[in-house]
């Protein structure tokens, strides 16, 4: 790398490397660059994923450092380890064939005059003791995804002595050492910098409409992945499903749309006092709400059974809580013949960077659809209640989760055991209909007071008579 490119940072990363920087990447790192010779330096910069922080910013900052100081040091912690191996690392190996003398290893990399880069995750605040700057020896220290790391470990942070230190990530709650670095620890940093997608212009429009739209203007998940704010989780914390959207879509709900290809059920178990629940629905119409009491739960797979056959269910089409007492029910229906699929509610999502966890994300599915007045629910005092009273919370990572069923006791609230099965019952469906509906431009007949009353063989499928069935929106197949 020619000697007139070490000497600026900007041209550093835009010509040496050939990393075009946004305004915002390069006030940091100008920051990080004019102070690199002084003490206990802070910078704190929360900005949401996709803006470019582990490339444009962590990457350009450590290879800076090492290449300007051959015998420096960076120490670069995080709570993931997948932040440090998917991200940090391929940012940086990226450009190892410009340093031929220098040695990338693993999550080191070694100058060719004894500095170094390293970076590693860890809950024990001893690991993340002992680290100095020397004379010809700088030390720069980052903080990866700050907002994920225990308060012990900046304070074992506290005790190194270091020339800049660096808090990066995106936003999460209002509370911890990487929240307070932009209110009450403010003044104890050089430069405090807050990020939205919208100060990233590679980020599509369209991307961000399509969050807007999707979470709503408001939602704390669009206050911090488009706006860069933190949030808030409180008394004022929402429910997980708006009151007044269910009470609108009720009093004026949508046409049915169903079809038998796309008939799905939900079985919630319990024993005890709470509520066994199977829920059907179709299309968009939640169809039938079962739901008993029962201590045995012999006696209770036998219902589950009956109720299987009485609405003409298929195992193909079933769905089940597999958590819990629902492995063993769930078990004893296979060794019955009904060899239902299971869903675990506390599973990994398949958006993991929006959810906590799968069943989260199946209420969220429902809430979405609520909203925009989509589907059509049952008048049912005990599922709006189920629906509306339970909380959604935000982790340390800025997903969305729900209130736990213990926390809901707490409050003298009952397990939403009809909730969880509406909710399933939506989300999870057959993958043939929904092949056909990305086929068709309009898949869909209005049924509305047509299908209230209609039989059950002609819901399922039976029916002889295929002209009506096709005519009021039942789908004839391929």
């Amino acid at each position: 790398m020619p000697r007139k490119v070490i000497d600026d940072v900007l041209a550093f990363a835009e010509v040496g490397l050939e990393t075009p920087l946004y305004d915002w990447q390069a006030k940091i790192l100008m920051a990080i660059d004019k102070f690199s010779l002084n003490d206990r330096i802070k910078v704190a910069v929360s900005a949401p994923n996709g803006a470019g922080k582990s490339e444009r910013v962590v990457g350009v900052a450590i290879l800076r450092w090492l290449n300007r100081f051959p015998r420096g040091r960076v120490v670069l912690t995080s709570a993931d380890a997948k932040q440090i191996d998917f991200q940090i690392m391929p940012a940086i190996r990226k450009h190892a064939s410009r340093f031929p003398a220098w040695e990338f290893l693993g999550r080191t990399v070694k100058t060719h005059d004894h500095g170094f880069f390293l970076s590693f995750t860890t809950d024990e605040p001893s690991r993340a003791e002992g680290h100095h700057k020397n004379q010809g020896s700088p030390l720069l220290m980052i903080v990866d995804e700050a907002k994920s790391v225990e308060n012990e470990i900046f304070q074992a942070l506290d005790r190194c002595t270091y020339n800049v230190l660096l808090y990066i990530s995106s936003p999460g709650l209002k509370t911890g050492r990487f929240y307070d670095a932009f209110t009450t620890h403010r003044e104890q940093f050089l430069l405090v910098e807050q990020v939205g997608l919208a100060d990233c212009p590679h980020i599509p429009e369209e991307r961000i409409r399509d969050v807007i739209e999707t979470y709503g203007e408001r939602s704390p998940f669009v206050r911090s992945t488009i706006y860069g704010e933190f949030m808030a989780e409180d008394e004022s914390t929402p429910m997980a499903v708006n009151y007044e959207k269910l009470m609108d879509l009720l009093a004026s709900p949508p046409g049915a749309m169903i079809s038998r290809h796309d008939y799905s059920a939900f079985c919630d178990f319990a024993a005890g006092g709470d509520e066994n629940v199977l829920a059907i629905r179709s299309g968009n119409k939640l169809l039938e709400l079962v739901a008993w009491r029962e201590r045995d739960t012999t006696a209770s797979v036998g219902r589950f059974i009956i109720e299987f056959r009485k609405h003409h269910l298929r195992a193909s089409q079933i769905w089940g809580d597999a958590g819990g007492l629902g492995t063993p029910m769930c078990d004893m229906l296979a060794d019955a013949g009904w060899p239902i699929n299971r869903f675990d509610f506390g599973g990994k999502a398949g958006n993991s960077a929006v959810y906590y966890n799968r069943g989260m994300e199946i209420w969220g599915k429902l809430s979405r659809m609520i909203e925009k007045g989509e589907v059509v629910l049952i008048n049912d005092p005990t599922l709006i209640s189920q629906l509306t009273t339970r909380k959604i919370f935000y982790d340390l990572k800025g997903r969305v989760k729900l209130e736990t069923k213990d926390d809901m006791k707490a409050r003298g609230l009952k397990s939403p055991d009809r909730a969880d099965a509406v909710a399933g019952a939506f989300a999870l469906g057959s993958p043939s209909f929904a092949k056909f509906v990305k086929q068709t431009d309009d898949p869909w007949e209005q049924l509305d007071a047509y299908y209230d009353g209609l039989p059950d063989d002609f819901r399922t499928g039976d029916s002889k008579d295929s002209a009506l069935q096709k005519k009021l929106g039942g789908w004839a197949g391929e």
